[in-house]
C-alpha cells in the first residue's frame, strides 16, 4: 500500500479531511473525532491513535499561515499508525498510552492564507482588517482576525494589547475564549486531562516550555525539554520573568500543572508560511517528538 498522505504540498483543510478519512478506514488503531467548528463552520478534526487511558495530544496551525505544522502532524499520523501494526513495542506502548493530534485549529485562516481573500463573502472586511493587501501570506489570526494563541485564560488581562481591533496577528480578542476554534481546545483538553501537550507553530527551531514555572514542577518539566531539545536539535527559550500569557501552552502548564511544550519548526523564515524546501528536515527533527512523549506517560 502506498502513503496517503503527502506532506510536501500545500496542505489544505480539504485535504485534511479527505486524509483523515482514508486513514481511519486503512488503519483500525485509528479513530477520528470533531471536537468543534470554526467561525465559518468547518470541522475541527482530532485523531486518536491507540487505545490507552492515559493520553498526549498534539497539535498544529494555531495560526494560519504555519500550515505546514499540520501536514508535519498527518505525517506523523499515518507513520506511527504503520509502526503500530508492523512494530510490536509501539503496539504494546499504544496500548497503555492514547496519542491525539489536532492538526489544524485555525481552518478558516489556513483556508485564507492559501487560497486567498476571494473565498470569503466578507471579503473587503478582510482586506481592511489586512491594511488594505489583498495578499494573505503574513495572516496568523482566525477569519475574525483574533489571535487564537492569545485567547487562553492565563494571564489573559495582562496582555500588552496595542492592536485593541481585528488584524491578521496579535489581536487577543475581546475575552478569553471568545473564539469557537479556542473555546473548542481548551474543553477538549479539559475532557481529557492529557500528560503532555505539544503545540507545534513556525518558525525558528525553538521550545517553549516554561511560563512561570518554579521549583519541583521546573525540574520536572526541564527534563523532558531536554530531550526534546536533544531529538530536534532546537534551543530552548526561557521567556523571562514576565511573559505575555494567553498561550495554548501557557494555560496548560499553569491551571492543568502538566508539562507542555510549544515547538517552533524549520529555521527563521519571517512573517510568512514555511517554505516546503525544509520539511525533509523539519520531519527528521521531529518525527519521534509524539513517540517520546508517549512514552513519557508511563514513567509519571
Amino acid at each position: 500500500m502506498g502513503d496517503i498522505v503527502n506532506p510536501k504540498q500545500v496542505y489544505r483543510y480539504k485535504q485534511l479531511v479527505k486524509d483523515s478519512e482514508l486513514l481511519t478506514r486503512r488503519y483500525e488503531c485509528l479513530k477520528k473525532a470533531v471536537i468543534g467548528y470554526s467561525v465559518q463552520g468547518r470541522e475541527l478534526i482530532a485523531l486518536k491513535l491507540g487505545s490507552g487511558k492515559r493520553k498526549i495530544m498534539l497539535n498544529g496551525a494555531h495560526h494560519a499561515r504555519e500550515w505546514l505544522t499540520t501536514a508535519l502532524l498527518m505525517n506523523m499520523v499515518e507513520d506511527y499508525c504503520e509502526r503500530y501494526e508492523n512494530e510490536k513495542n509501539v503496539k504494546i506502548l499504544l496500548q497503555d498510552v492514547s496519542i491525539w493530534f489536532v492538526p489544524m485549529v485555525n481552518p478558516d485562516g489556513v483556508t485564507l492564507v492559501q487560497d486567498g481573500v476571494e473565498q470569503f463573502e466578507e471579503s473587503d472586511l478582510l482586506i481592511q482588517m489586512n491594511n488594505g493587501s489583498e495578499v494573505f501570506d503574513g495572516w496568523k489570526a482566525n477569519i475574525r482576525g483574533v489571535d487564537l494563541n492569545r485567547q487562553y485564560p492565563i494571564d489573559w488581562e495582562n496582555i500588552d494589547d496595542q492592536i485593541q481591533k481585528p488584524a491578521p496577528a496579535m489581536f487577543k480578542g475581546p475575552k478569553p475564549l471568545s473564539e469557537p476554534e479556542a473555546k473548542s481546545l481548551y474543553d477538549f483538553a479539559l475532557k481529557h486531562k492529557f500528560s503532555f501537550v505539544a503545540c507545534y507553530h513556525s518558525s525558528g527551531e525553538e521550545i517553549f516550555w516554561q511560563y512561570k514555572l518554579s521549583g519541583k514542577e521546573y525540574v520536572y518539566a526541564k527534563g523532558f525539554a531536554d530531550q526534546l531539545s536533544t531529538i530536534t536539535g532546537y534551543r530552548l527559550v526561557d521567556p523571562g520573568p514576565d511573559p505575555s500569557g494567553g498561550g495554548f501552552t501557557d494555560w496548560f502548564i499553569m491551571v492543568q500543572k502538566r508539562p507542555a511544550f510549544t515547538i517552533e519548526i524549520a529555521p527563521y523564515v519571517g512573517p510568512v508560511p514555511v517554505p516546503l524546501k525544509h520539511y525533509n528536515k523539519i520531519w527528521t527533527e521531529n518525527k519521534e517528538v509524539g513517540m517520546i512523549l508517549a512514552r513519557a506517560c508511563l514513567y509519571n
